[in-house]
């Protein structure tokens, strides 16, 4: 009973995080009604996710807080910050300009990102699955936002900020894969989240957009803080706590029904239906995703 009941609790957890980060985008627009834009949506999740993964550093903590010369000499160190900036405020301002559906179909091409990167930073020559996983995507892409006659369906500048969240997310994985993240998980998920925040925190005193965070209305402020504490802290530890009964490629494929229960949100809380042009591009988005966390699975078999 044990051996087949933790798997599926596993299954409910990260369903259960997917059902909570189907809500950012009705929460982002929500927030922006306020005069609350991207950056300080970001600015305040990171800075209070900081705060809370500060809260847990185990001891001794100045070895895990304070980054050693070597390792902020690495490009991936501050490409890796760069890219969980990239990925918040590129997910914030794609849903205040292009559908909630068609944003997270199209940030779900990180994984796809995350394949080039280690093309190009570990020399890994491509398989025939990520080849065909690469094509796949592509095609998605194309479908979802382009019309043969009438070219772009949808606002390019949300288009590029969907790409560029998912592009942002596979820098922070391929930190975790082949930077700080490989010597010391812990230590490259606090450093990544601290100087994010201390790059936010200059990007916004200098923009003078810090101003409007501190004149913002309570009910702002109740959004940005269901952000970071459910949508971030929890979210991801349930999915942390997930791969304990379950491999990270099944986890991956099931954290893709964060794709329909976003669109189920967006319309119940905005009324807004899923374009049939982006359903299609990213069933094809979703073939690619599964091959790649599945990929594994193909070359066991023909060991054997």
């Amino acid at each position: 009973m044990k051996n087949t009941s933790s798997p599926m609790h596993g299954v409910f957890l990260v369903l259960g995080a997917t059902l909570i980060w189907g809500t950012n985008g009705p929460v982002i627009r929500f927030i922006n009604s306020f005069g609350v834009g991207p950056l300080l949506i970001t600015l305040f999740r990171i800075t209070v996710s900081t705060c809370i993964i500060m809260s847990i550093c185990p001891r001794p903590r100045a070895q895990l807080i304070i980054p050693r010369r070597e390792e902020i000499a690495k490009p991936l160190f501050w490409l890796s910050s760069l890219g969980l900036i990239s990925s918040n405020l590129g997910l914030s301002m794609a849903f205040l300009r292009i559908s909630v559906g068609l944003t997270l179909i199209l940030y779900y091409t990180a994984p796809i990102w995350a394949m080039i990167g280690a093309w190009i930073i570990a020399r890994e020559r491509p398989t025939v699955v990520q080849i065909l996983a690469l094509i796949t995507s592509l095609s998605g892409v194309c479908f979802a936002v382009w019309d043969p006659g009438e070219g772009l369906r949808f606002d390019l500048m949300g288009i590029a900020c969907a790409l560029a969240a998912g592009a942002g997310y596979a820098l922070y994985l391929l930190n975790g894969r082949f930077g700080l993240g490989k010597v010391s998980p812990f230590k490259a998920y606090l450093q990544n989240f601290m100087w994010a925040s201390v790059i936010c925190w200059i990007a916004a005193i200098c923009s003078g957009e810090v101003s409007t965070l501190f004149k913002a209305p309570l009910k702002a402020y109740i959004g940005l803080l269901y952000m970071a504490l459910c949508t971030s802290t929890l979210a991801f530890g349930m999915v942390s706590r997930a791969l304990k009964y379950m491999s990270s490629s099944i986890a991956s494929v099931i954290s893709m029904s964060e794709v329909p229960l976003s669109m189920m949100w967006a319309f119940i809380l905005l009324g807004e239906r899923p374009e049939k042009s982006a359903i299609f591009g990213g069933i094809f988005i979703c073939i690619a995703v599964i091959l790649l966390s599945l990929e594994p699975l193909f070359y066991c078999r023909d060991n054997r």
